[in-house]
């Protein structure tokens, strides 16, 4: 099977032949890019799909390129990480409120040590900070923490430390750096080679958290967040099956029938309690807390 990846650009240029639109303007961002680009190029390779396992037909691999913007996008802060209290946008030059590329903007917290481990890499600019804002708090149902979601606002670096204060230059926003927001060390591990789809070595069973765009109803081709990660067995390209409740009737007795199979998950971004997934089916639309389990035969 040919594997076919389109860049930001290309899908952005593919996507103006195909919708017969003006070049689309840059305000459309790399994940809504890269969302074009995932979308052509999973109906364009699902036609060549050819595993044995009939839980994951019509399932085709996805190319890192095709979900770099993803990848970059959201991200987990574990229990243990959040502990440490990072570093935090306490204001920028000339007392502004919001900040863009090309600012210089001051953090205080513990990026510094981060910062001075990788002070050449960030001199050399092979290495650049993240700029992050919280957005949901997961938590188990016995209320056991699992983990802080956060989304990608930009790029910085490193121009200079005074005492617990670093000074920072914005390189890239895709929206305006705010007091509060987060500056992490990026995430070292990069994407896999390829997500080739495969069950996971165990049954598992869990739940939608959260769709991190803020939606509650989810379609194809949108990144859920499930309680389940690499304790529970969980890598990427792990493919499970979203169940939801059966129909209720009162008859009386009140009986429930069994769950509905409505969709089915790849995990692209597993972490160690929560992991990242794509919707790559759906025959119902899915809700925040729909059941994902090992996929029926």
């Amino acid at each position: 099977m040919t594997i076919l990846a389109l860049s930001d650009a290309t899908a952005m240029q593919r996507a103006t032949r195909i919708l017969g639109k003006r070049p689309l303007s840059l305000s459309l961002g790399l994940k809504s890019a890269a969302l074009i680009s995932l979308s052509l190029w999973v109906s364009m390779s699902a036609a060549g799909s050819d595993h044995h396992d009939t839980r994951l037909n019509e399932l085709s691999p996805l190319s890192p390129e095709s979900l770099d913007a993803f990848w970059r996008e959201y991200r987990i802060m574990e229990p243990g990480e959040a502990v440490q209290a990072p570093a935090y946008v306490i204001g920028g030059e000339n007392q502004r409120l919001l900040h863009a590329p090309g600012d210089t903007i001051f953090a205080r917290g513990n990026v510094q040590e981060n910062v001075q481990k990788n002070a050449q890499d960030i001199a050399q600019k092979s290495a650049t900070l993240g700029i992050y804002r919280p957005t949901q708090t997961y938590t188990a149902d016995d209320g056991t923490p699992l983990g802080q979601a956060l989304t990608n606002i930009g790029e910085a670096r490193h121009l200079r430390t005074a005492g617990d204060m670093l000074a920072l230059e914005i390189l890239r926003a895709h929206q305006e750096v705010r007091r509060n927001d987060l500056i992490l060390v990026r995430e070292q591990h990069p994407p896999p080679s390829a997500l080739q789809p495969q069950l996971p070595p165990r049954n598992v069973s869990g739940r939608i958290l959260d769709v991190p765009d803020g939606l509650r109803f989810i379609g194809r081709l949108q990144i859920v967040s499930i309680d389940l990660g690499t304790q529970d067995g969980l890598q990427a390209g792990h493919v499970l099956q979203v169940n939801q409740p059966g129909e209720t009737f009162d008859d009386p007795p009140v009986t429930q029938l069994p769950p509905t199979p409505s969709g089915k998950l790849m995990v692209i971004k597993p972490y160690q309690q929560v992991s990242f997934a794509l919707v790559m089916q759906t025959s119902n639309v899915l809700e925040v807390g729909d059941q994902v389990v090992f996929p029926n035969q």
